[in-house]
């Protein structure tokens, strides 16, 4: 059995699986294989998009975001919510409430991606400013971040290398909090509640940091099972919590492409994995007109359609745009967090690409292989049913070369060998 190196936020339950090849059929990286009528997940391929995780329907696939009871592992403790968050709570809640509720579950304090969402557009307008590649792609969709890594690792140059707004606030609170309560760093606790596996994978192996920013990823979903039994009484508590809704728009499909734009760039926003695979493959063929900045998300409709949240995207959708038209603009320490940037305390390592597609590490070894899996190919039907339990012929061919399936598994080569 392979050494696993990568953190995964799912989880394969083999016996609740079928069999039936729906998780297959969906990965956009080919990652995931039935065998001996059980998935299978292969570490190197998985991006944590999530898709596994919906598309299955016997519970076959969890998800494995961090429980809220590690909190109490820390002296002061400190939320940060995802824009996505003021979706998920009916109107008669109310934002406010909702995020004062995070005070009642353990939690000191509650800062929002929101206050810093504004100055991260100046941040990326300034970073396409100083670069003459194009496009540069967001790199706020972890998910997206990895699906190039593995697929299209001649677009890493092209990903925006500065920390996501999330991890800004946590470099800037971390330090903020340790001056204030005289704490240590490591008594300082801080997490996200995040809409998607992607994001709680990019919490426990972050790709490009130089450490891990954050202490834990908590789902939206497992915060509001505990806050609202007694949200009504949360209302009428005299708790205290400002908030800056402006920024709530980048929970949105196109909100961030559209804040970046200034008038003079052109902007592209993408949603759905599919669409967002898509769109790599013409920007790498160069089938695509220039855009300056490029913004992906691989859940549909944006972070509103996170695997982790609550409520419908469309109704989440719908409940932001409401709060963003009351809205009133507020500045969160703008010039500090530009002046940071300038200093390069934001910067992230250089992306490396994940090598899945090498046959052998030795050459002969691998033209031997590449011949032999030419062969395979003519011989399968190519008609990518994913009845063998691979996504398709291609991919069954490379399994067998590799020694990890044989001929045999094609349910129509045994049919009309039977046959015969």
């Amino acid at each position: 059995m392979k050494e696993k190196k990568y953190f995964h936020a799912i989880k394969l339950v083999s016996e609740n699986c079928t069999g039936c090849t729906k998780c297959v059929r969906v990965c956009p990286t080919q990652a995931l294989r039935i065998r001996n009528g059980k998935v299978q997940l292969d570490d190197d391929k998985c991006i944590d998009c999530g898709k596994c995780v919906v598309a299955c329907k016997f519970d076959a696939i969890h998800t494995c975001a961090d429980s809220l009871e590690i909190i109490d592992k820390f002296k002061y403790k400190l939320a940060i919510i995802s824009t996505s968050y003021a979706g998920q709570f009916r109107e008669s809640v109310g934002y406010m409430t909702a995020k004062k509720a995070l005070l009642t579950v353990g939690f000191d304090e509650v800062a929002e991606e929101s206050m810093i969402t504004e100055t991260m557009s100046k941040i990326v307008r300034e970073y396409i400013k100083k670069t003459d590649i194009r496009p540069i792609i967001s790199s706020n969709c972890p998910a997206v971040v990895r699906l190039i890594q593995v697929r299209f690792p001649s677009l890493l140059q092209n990903v925006f290398h500065v920390e996501a707004p999330m991890s800004v606030l946590s470099v800037y609170y971390r330090k903020k909090i340790c001056e204030e309560h005289n704490l240590q760093e490591n008594e300082v606790g801080i997490f996200l509640i995040v809409p998607c596996v992607s994001q709680v994978t990019a919490v426990h192996q972050p790709q490009g940091t130089y450490k891990n920013l954050e202490d834990g990823a908590i789902s939206v979903q497992d915060v509001y099972n505990h806050i609202i039994p007694n949200i009504n009484k949360i209302v009428e508590s005299d708790l205290q919590c400002d908030t800056y809704p402006k920024g709530l728009s980048w929970a949105i499909s196109g909100a961030e492409a559209e804040e970046v734009n200034d008038g003079t760039l052109k902007t592209l926003a993408v949603s759905g994995i599919e669409n967002v695979n898509d769109v790599l493959i013409k920007i790498e063929n160069q089938r695509l007109e220039k855009f300056d900045y490029v913004v992906m998300n691989s859940c549909t409709n944006g972070c509103v359609g996170g695997v982790l949240n609550i409520e419908n995207p469309f109704v989440a959708t719908s409940r932001i745009r409401r709060l963003l038209r009351s809205a009133e603009h507020k500045n969160f320490h703008d010039e500090y967090f530009l002046k940071m940037y300038e200093q390069g305390k934001f910067d992230v390592l250089p992306l490396k690409p994940r090598s899945i597609m090498k046959l052998d590490e030795d050459i002969k070894t691998a033209l031997v292989k590449m011949k032999k899996l030419k062969e395979i190919m003519d011989e399968l039907p190519g008609l990518d049913c994913s009845a063998c339990g691979n996504p398709t012929c291609q991919s069954l061919a490379e399994d067998i070369v590799n020694g990890e399936a044989t001929i045999n598994d094609c349910v129509v080569l045994l049919r009309k060998s039977i046959k015969e």
